[in-house]
């Protein structure tokens, strides 16, 4: 046995004890109000309220989430994670980028998350994946210090989701979905289903529907055209955030993470995608520079405009970890994540 099969034996075992690691004993879950969760074991337990669902559900359905982002996103953050942990919810895992919060299967059958494969985490998209988790971390708790959540509430929004059934008064946010609230399900239909989906919907818009087909199936969001040769062409937003339409028309939000540039051709591909589809009302482009501005903006008057699409180009730069956080207690703290999560284990 050479030395890349040793490694490969070392990191099925990282899967296999790690991501699916779940306490010995299923802590025991209660509906303290209706705001309220506490999840229990016979040594402690934890309150899970809406702050702490959407990091919850961003952990699970990411499969990570870096501790400084977490940090940045709650107060008395390493405490509160050490409970997540010693309750069986999360696991800590040490790298070389730092320290990354897993879910255990515990945590993901409670979110009922289908896709439960265990992934590396991808060094190489990370500040993508990072900005990705800051701006659902955003819409879902309608965050005032989010500029494009200040556009989005002037919309008739969805009311939040809640996965853990947990109810609130008055609160802001709304749905915002990735590809993986879709992506199993879009990729399990053929070419007829599709192309039967897009017909009905085109006869729902027609007729004026507040409510069409991808409301009530988020699989139908994924935008589907034909190019000249008859291949099929899909186009997949970064982040969507379901609007209902006014008349027919649609208002529905489609939101483009681009931190580092494509080639022009690319980006007129993208908007002919976008040109005049009946999905979306609005793209917006999250932007990381000016190259990437201009690209985007020469594409645009290559195809003459969206048409019933709006194109909105927001300057945009990802989350990053602070100075604040290179201190000397937030590594002693970081490395009591690991400790706990080992002795959790054995």
């Amino acid at each position: 046995m050479n030395t890349f099969d040793i490694l490969e034996l070392q990191d099925q075992e990282v899967v296999r004890n790690s991501f699916y690691r779940s306490p010995r004993v299923a802590p025991h879950i209660q509906k303290i109000n209706d705001s309220t969760l506490e999840v229990k074991t016979v040594e402690t337990s934890v309150l899970i309220s809406r702050v702490e669902e959407v990091i919850l559900y961003i952990i699970a359905s990411f499969k990570f989430s870096p501790v400084w982002l977490i940090q940045q996103w709650m107060p008395n953050s390493f405490q509160v994670i050490s409970s997540w942990i010693n309750v069986g919810l999360v696991w800590a895992e040490t790298t070389s980028m730092g320290v990354f919060l897993r879910p255990t299967r515990f945590l993901l059958d409670m979110f009922k998350i289908e896709d439960d494969k265990y992934i590396e985490i991808p060094f190489g998209l990370l500040n993508h994946t990072c900005s990705e988790e800051q701006l659902l971390f955003d819409i879902q708790l309608g965050r005032s210090e989010s500029e494009l959540w200040q556009i989005i509430r002037e919309e008739e929004t969805l009311p939040c989701y809640h996965p853990l059934k947990l109810e609130f008064e008055k609160e802001e946010g709304t749905i915002a979905l990735r590809e993986s609230d879709f992506r199993l399900g879009f990729k399990r239909q053929n070419i007829d289903e599709l192309l039967q989906s897009e017909e009905e919907l085109e006869r729902q818009v027609k007729s004026g529907l507040k409510f069409t087909n991808e409301f009530n199936d988020f699989t139908k969001f994924p935008l589907v055209s034909f190019n000249d040769k008859g291949e099929l062409i899909t186009q997949t937003p970064d982040i969507i955030i379901p609007i209902p339409r006014d008349s027919g028309k649609a208002k529905s939000y489609a939101i483009e993470i681009e931190l580092s540039p494509k080639t022009l051709d690319k980006y007129t591909q993208i908007m002919n995608n976008y040109k005049n589809n009946i999905k979306f009302g609005k793209l917006f482009y999250l932007i990381g520079s000016k190259r990437i501005a201009k690209l985007i903006k020469d594409a645009y008057k290559k195809v003459g405009g969206l048409g019933s699409c709006e194109l909105f180009l927001v300057p945009f730069t990802p989350p990053a970890m602070k100075l604040d956080n290179y201190t000397i207690e937030d590594e002693q703290a970081q490395r009591v994540l690991i400790q706990e999560t080992q002795r959790s284990t054995n």
